[in-house]
């Protein structure tokens, strides 16, 4: 099982941006993403941030939150729902 949540952006500046964050079962990890679909992606890249890609990358659920919050607008509850994610999945 993976959990998945698509967040929005923290003001106008980033809101091109495509910030996911969630669980990862099979890899036991927290992960979370920052891409820029209006970057090169032949020269840059998409990817301005791509964590918990590997086994046990980010375990805890504020590393993973952290990681994202120079960019998000980080819903009260996302805390709450990654925690479950992960007690549900075992």
């Amino acid at each position: 099982m993976m959990s998945r949540y698509d967040i929005e952006a923290d003001d106008a500046v980033h809101n091109h941006l495509d910030i996911t964050i969630g669980w990862d079962r099979p890899l036991g990890t927290y992960f979370v993403q920052v891409l820029d679909p209006t970057r090169d992606e032949e020269e840059d890249g998409h990817e301005i941030l791509w964590r918990g890609a590997s086994f046990s990358d980010i375990l805890a659920v504020d590393d993973a939150i952290a990681l994202i919050a120079p960019w998000a607008s980080i819903p009260p509850d996302l805390r709450a729902l990654l925690i479950l994610d992960r007690i549900r999945s075992v």
